[in-house]
């Protein structure tokens, strides 16, 4: 009886330590491949995972041109704990802040945007190698998921491979021909900042699926309301993104290993 009871207070104690942990999120960095102006840099970002002990597969998050701002952040947040929710890690990763350049800076030049999607895509790899290396995750089940910018990675992502699967809100389609894993796109009718129809005009196939809003403008699941930025419109939608978000989960878990 006190062997039983013992054993039973034991496992209770665990339980709760790992209930008391779920969902938490762990600040982290590790070094970036991808020097900074001749500089060797570190990135890191927000890491989250569900409770538990078993391996579990892994979603890295990418931010768009203007950064972790307040709003994107809370953005990639909700799609985190989401994620979680539903069995992933989570790892919303910040390329901009440990370079000095958040706030917009890349928005502003198209050659600072063509720069970024070249040492991002590095970022993510660097994530992925971060991630592989963890005992509480499986390295055979690793996503990407990003916004504009951070979407125009993820193509670039899904063209290299690496992957399980890939999830772009939002990109510039002509960031990347084909793509050799598989691949989901959501774009809005309303974007007239990188309007979807490159991505509207691929062929739908296993491996690539286009999921179009037509009341949807640009930043379509970042909550700021509606605004312009640089002369662009962008804007909030509920249906969008929740719809977004269950169909990227879908979409992930059919191409699990």
């Amino acid at each position: 009886m006190i062997r039983w009871f013992a054993r039973n207070i034991v496992a209770l104690s665990v339980a709760l330590h790992l209930a008391s942990h779920a969902n938490a999120t762990d600040r982290v960095s590790f070094p970036a491949s991808a020097k900074w102006r001749g500089n060797a840099i570190e990135i890191g970002g927000e890491f989250s995972r569900p409770a538990g002990s078993k391996k579990v597969p892994a979603v890295i998050l990418m931010h768009g041109c203007g950064g972790l701002g307040l709003a994107v952040r809370a953005s990639l947040r909700t799609h985190a704990r989401n994620l979680v929710r539903n069995g992933f890690a989570a790892f919303v990763l910040d390329s901009f802040d440990p370079r000095g350049i958040a706030g917009g800076w890349v928005c502003k030049g198209l050659d600072r945007l063509a720069d970024a999607r070249n040492y991002r895509l590095t970022d993510a790899r660097d994530a992925s190698k971060w991630l592989r290396a963890r005992p509480d995750i499986d390295g055979r089940n690793l996503f990407v998921m990003g916004q504009s910018n951070g979407g125009s990675v993820a193509l670039r992502a899904a063209a290299a491979g690496g992957f399980r699967a890939v999830a772009a809100y939002y990109p510039w389609c002509g960031a990347a021909s084909g793509n050799r894993v598989p691949l989901i796109v959501f774009g809005g009718g309303l974007d007239d900042w990188v309007p979807p129809d490159a991505c509207r005009k691929r062929r739908q196939s296993s491996k690539y699926q286009y999921v179009h809003y037509d009341d949807a403008a640009h930043s379509f699941d970042v909550n700021s309301g509606l605004t312009r930025y640089l002369g662009y419109r962008l804007g909030y939608n509920g249906t969008a993104t929740k719809d977004s978000r269950a169909r990227m989960i879908t979409f992930f878990r059919k191409h699990m290993r």
